[in-house]
């Protein structure tokens, strides 16, 4: 969701430089902010103790993320970290509230909001509990490419490790997946990149 840069500020909110790999808000960190994206992309994940992440979302210029926990009061189940260097704008719950009273089509908007990310979140466990890596990458780059709106459609704009992270996959056996699609003709490996359609 997109609230118009003009009106954040006017109430209140405050846009702060990020470097690549800055925490935003940490799993279990209690929420007191809307956080929204100008510049750059961040990524929302949980990881286990032995470090492995698995991406929620991620999130570019003129989206909002980690709403939920903030509407509702309770603590973050992910962690929000900036993905490249990044300036994200940020106001106070109750600023957010107001803005929400004030803008009737903004409360629409988050509405809508918050139905897609749940449609989302039931594609994303389709994924996870599909039997098979390659059952597991096809679910992922069918989603995504429902999603991708660019002229080259087919080039998928995540890397290798980030498509593990999604699909709770190690990267080595994304790496001997992704080569043996390719050879099936599912996909396509052109200069180390990925391609669907």
């Amino acid at each position: 969701m997109q609230i118009d840069y003009n009106i954040l500020i006017t109430y209140g909110g405050v846009a702060r430089k990020l470097p690549k790999g800055a925490i935003i808000f940490h799993e279990g960190g209690t929420p007191l902010f809307y956080y929204q994206v100008v510049e750059g992309s961040v990524k929302i994940f949980t990881s286990n103790a032995d470090g492995k992440e698995l991406i929620q979302g991620m999130f570019s210029a003129g989206q909002s993320f980690g709403e939920p926990p903030l509407m509702v009061g309770k603590c973050y189940p992910t962690t929000a970290q900036t993905l490249t260097s990044c300036v994200v704008i940020r106001i106070a719950r109750e600023n957010l509230l107001e803005i929400l009273k004030n803008y009737p089509e903004i409360t629409e908007k988050l509405l809508f909001t918050f139905a897609e990310r749940i449609y989302n979140k039931t594609t994303a466990a389709q994924v996870w509990v599909s039997p098979t890596p390659e059952e597991k990458i096809m679910l992922f780059l069918k989603h995504l490419n429902v999603h991708l709106t660019s002229a080259t459609t087919d080039l998928v704009p995540y890397t290798r490790q980030q498509i593990a992270d999604f699909t709770g996959l190690r990267v080595e056996t994304v790496i001997r997946t992704l080569v043996r699609m390719s050879k099936k003709g599912m996909v396509k490996i052109i200069d180390h990149k990925l391609y669907y359609q």
